[in-house]
């Protein structure tokens, strides 16, 4: 086992997590992480551990990268991570240029 914060890579990235907390879902006590798992370079499995002494849950929970929001300035060529969809300007807003060029 490692030290709080700290990963056992298996993928042999070098990849961490840490400072990362959330809630309990059993009591809401705040919740660490023990250890951590990179299994991919987009995926890495977290122990978490309850605060609470009374409760004592432990847990296993994902971080996954789901997509870009700002591109990389140095991306690895290795890994492939979709950009956030663009929102489709709505039919509306569309139409509503035409119909004033019409009415002008």
């Amino acid at each position: 086992m490692t030290r709080a914060g700290h990963h056992a890579s298996r993928s042999g990235s070098d990849h961490q997590v840490t400072r990362l907390r959330t809630r309990c879902p059993h009591c809401n006590a705040w919740a660490r992480i023990r250890t951590s798992y990179v299994i991919t370079a987009l995926y890495t499995e977290l122990r978490f551990e309850c605060q609470n002494d009374a409760c004592g849950h432990i847990w296993l929970a994902s971080l996954e990268v789901l997509r870009t929001l700002c591109p990389s300035d140095t991306p690895n060529p290795e890994i492939q991570i979709p950009l956030r969809a663009q929102r489709a300007p709505s039919e509306n807003a569309m139409a509503e240029p035409a119909a004033m060029r019409a009415a002008g």
